[in-house]
């Protein structure tokens, strides 16, 4: 079964390119997140930052949150594990 791939449109703002890598994995990790191309946690791990401060990121840039039953259950499900 093959998959075509759609072309991503992703933009570096001239700010970030001048502040550095951190930067530019933040803007690239809210973009990927946005687009529902990247998880929660590939995001913040693409943006370096801990849960708290992903969360934070997103909320500055007015990004919401995409989570859903799937999500509460496999969140639940690694909770009972105990990690």
């Amino acid at each position: 079964m093959s998959k075509f791939i759609q072309p991503l449109n992703l933009q570096i703002s001239p700010d970030s390119l001048n502040q550095g890598e951190h930067a530019i994995r933040q803007e690239l990790a809210l973009q990927l997140y946005a687009q529902n191309i990247f998880t929660f946690a590939q995001a913040r791990q693409l943006a370096n930052l801990s849960v708290w401060e992903f969360q934070q990121l997103l909320g500055q840039h007015k990004i919401e949150r995409h989570y859903n039953e799937m999500d509460l259950a496999e969140d639940i499900k690694i909770i009972e594990s105990g990690f």
